[in-house]
């Protein structure tokens, strides 16, 4: 089974929500289509500026290439329209990052339209 990592950037909380609500709401929301192989929360520089992200590692069900892209980028697009409908608005969008594992690497894949 192809895995896949995606990193989904935590701009504001909405209120009385908490970073650790953050990382429920995008396991809960990933859960219902994928198996998830890891989290964790991670601050990396994007544009000079540390932005806290949610970082997922999940398994896509083995099919074609192009299936298996379209459903990380579906999961992806649940986990965004969940933190914002729950806990967190998503930004900046330069943070949004999907990548897909290979070799012991994982790359970049385009994500498409997340909304």
């Amino acid at each position: 089974m192809p895995s896949y990592r995606l990193h989904v950037p935590i701009g504001t909380l909405h209120p009385g929500s908490s970073p650790a609500d953050v990382m429920e709401q995008a396991t809960a929301a990933l859960a219902t289509l994928h198996v998830i192989e890891q989290q964790e929360v991670e601050a990396p520089l994007v544009a000079g500026r540390r932005v806290g992200r949610v970082a997922l590692r999940f398994a896509v069900e083995a099919s074609t290439r192009a299936d298996e892209d379209a459903a990380a980028r579906h999961a992806l697009a649940v986990v965004i329209e969940h933190l914002e409908d729950t806990a967190a608005q998503v930004g900046p969008p330069s943070a949004v990052v999907l990548t897909r594992g290979a070799g012991g690497r994982f790359r970049p894949i385009p994500t498409g339209s997340t909304r």
